[in-house]
């Protein structure tokens, strides 16, 4: 008997970065600023990485790609409170502040995001679990 599914995709979100583009902005900024980007685990994270500028890129894709799953990009949500874990090539999102809240709003109870790299760009997608 096959059992029914309470789990529906209630958003996905897709988003591209070039790595370069990136790179320019980690080295054009201090730590305090990219703190208005970046949550501090994902600095942490990136900074101790074996390529920082590509797992930059992965959070910076994934903080898109969750602004489009959610509807309405980032507009009223602040950067941070959109946070990228990347354990063995495998992306977590968790989300706090406005962006926790816009999700729960929507039903949104969790994610999966998964990422590749190629010829110098990260692409991320994310779906956006309801109920």
């Amino acid at each position: 008997m096959l059992q029914e599914c309470t789990t529906a995709i209630g958003g996905l979100g897709l988003d591209i970065v070039p790595i370069a583009r990136i790179a320019r902005l980690v080295d054009r900024c201090d730590r305090e600023t990219l703190s208005l980007l970046f949550a501090s685990s994902e600095i942490e994270l990136c900074q101790s990485a074996s390529d920082r500028l590509e797992c930059y890129a992965v959070c910076f894709a994934t903080k898109e790609a969750v602004g489009k799953a959610l509807g309405t990009g980032l507009l009223g949500i602040d950067w941070n409170e959109i946070e990228t874990n990347i354990i063995d090539d495998r992306i977590t999102v968790h989300l706090y502040g406005k962006a926790s809240d816009r999700a729960k709003r929507r039903g949104v109870r969790e994610w999966l995001a998964s990422w590749c790299c190629w010829d110098g760009h990260v692409f991320v997608h994310v779906f956006a679990l309801s109920r």
